[in-house]
């Protein structure tokens, strides 16, 4: 009852906050809305752990509450002047999942993971770009399509199907201290994924602009200058790995600080980089933060021997940041979108769960894993976001004619599976027997 009591004094300081006026003071403004989000997000998150649910489920609850399509103290524009936050969390919880890969324990677990991922990328995304092709009349905006271009925005789905969340299974995974093959394989094939669903996308936004355009060119272009943008970004993490190792070997003092710092600063120079050349050469190249950081994280934990203290300084600092970045996850969850594509939205979201669930188990079959791992394998899979959103924006950039129709659609589906996927996972990771704080 204290913590219910402490929640409601903290919405009404935040109604009250939300109709202060701001002027000159935008600053200071939002400054206090975030710390007020960050303290809600905080005594939910440990409700929920009472109720033995995911923390980030109550922190994207109390996001969801206070957003723009609730309570609404927070505008749509309070949200976007907090979206630097949402990319420096993203960005530092790559690093945590770089620093979560050990070589070690991935090499035992390799054909597991190899399984699981071919298994999930070839079922899930046959099953879904079925579904969406035979759903057409629940798709408006394809109704004039031709049987191909309709198939071409069909594999546009299934592809966005693959992705994963990485930031919520790693936040699901350091909430319960999870460590075991389980939890390597689980965590291994949702980072992999997160990377394998880029290339797969290049090619399929390729051939979507071949059939709606029949005179024009598969754009190999593109797919090269994506190739070099995941080349570069490895190179880019592999060299900041080794100066935080280096750090991390001599100077043995606010390394926490440090590691926001690095995360922050690969946010700012990738975005900075992209308007640069596309302001003064007119080239499109965009360095990936969360590919820089997963492989810096990477390259501390196995190419120096600085991983354990890494990933202490790492979760010195974690809480906050899962905090803020699933709060307003939450309140930038778009539930109008839901309201009006839930039909195709939940038809998507259920065979995608049920193709998942099926694609798991075979994966597992097939790599030899203990029949009880295989069982719950496929509720570590449900977590979507991110990375499907970043793709799905640029169909809009590409197809500015039904693009927006089409986002609607996939934000209505992330929102169902960002929803229901910690809650899947954390009762994987349980039924595991790998995580500890749930013991």
């Amino acid at each position: 009852m204290r913590q219910i009591g402490v929640f409601l004094v903290l919405c009404l300081l935040m109604g009250w906050a939300s109709r202060l006026p701001t002027g000159e003071a935008l600053g200071a403004h939002i400054t206090l809305i975030a710390g007020l989000l960050l303290l809600s997000g905080h005594v939910i998150g440990h409700l929920m752990a009472d109720f033995r649910l995911p923390r980030i489920t109550g922190y994207l609850c109390v996001g969801l509450l206070m957003g723009p399509y609730f309570l609404g103290f927070m505008s749509v524009d309070t949200v976007g002047e907090l979206g630097f936050l949402n990319e420096l969390a993203v960005t530092f919880i790559a690093l945590v999942a770089g620093g979560e890969l050990r070589i070690a324990e991935l090499r035992d677990r390799m054909r597991a993971i190899v399984m699981v991922i071919v298994s999930l990328t070839v079922v899930v995304s046959s099953i879904v770009t079925l579904t969406a092709f035979l759903g057409q009349s629940l798709l408006p905006f394809t109704a004039s399509f031709s049987s191909v271009q309709m198939l071409s925005v069909a594999v546009l789905f299934g592809t966005l199907a693959v992705a994963r969340s990485p930031s919520s299974a790693i936040a699901v995974i350091n909430e319960l201290k999870a460590r075991g093959p389980f939890t390597e394989t689980a965590l291994g094939v949702t980072v992999v994924m997160d990377v394998l669903v880029i290339l797969v996308f290049a090619a399929a936004i390729s051939f979507c602009e071949n059939v709606m355009v029949p005179s024009g060119a598969l754009d190999f272009t593109f797919l090269g200058s994506l190739g070099l943008e995941i080349i570069l970004g490895i190179v880019a993490g592999w060299i900041i790995g080794r100066g935080l190792a280096f750090y991390t070997d001599r100077v043995h003092a606010n390394l926490s600080l440090l590691l926001l710092g690095t995360a922050l600063l690969v946010t700012s120079l990738s975005h900075g980089l992209a308007e640069y050349l596309m302001d003064t050469h007119d080239l499109v190249l965009r360095l990936e933060p969360l590919l820089i950081c997963v492989t810096a994280g990477f390259t501390v934990q196995n190419h120096s021997e600085q991983g354990e203290k890494f990933i202490g300084a790492v979760n010195a600092v974690s809480l906050p940041v899962y905090v803020l970045f699933f709060t307003l996850a939450g309140a930038g969850l778009n539930l109008r979108a839901l309201q009006e594509t839930w039909g195709i939205a939940l038809l998507l979201a259920v065979v995608r769960a049920g193709a998942i669930f099926g694609a798991a188990y075979l994966g597992g079959r097939l790599s030899g894993d203990p029949p009880h791992f295989n069982r719950i394998a496929g509720m570590a899979y449900l977590t979507q976001a991110g990375v499907s959103l970043g793709l799905a924006l640029e169909v809009v950039r590409r197809f500015p004619e039904w693009g927006e129709a089409f986002v609607t659609v996939v934000v209505a589906v992330i929102a169902i599976n960002q929803m229901v996927g910690p809650i899947a996972m954390r009762r994987a990771l349980v039924r595991s027997g790998e995580a500890r704080e749930a013991a």
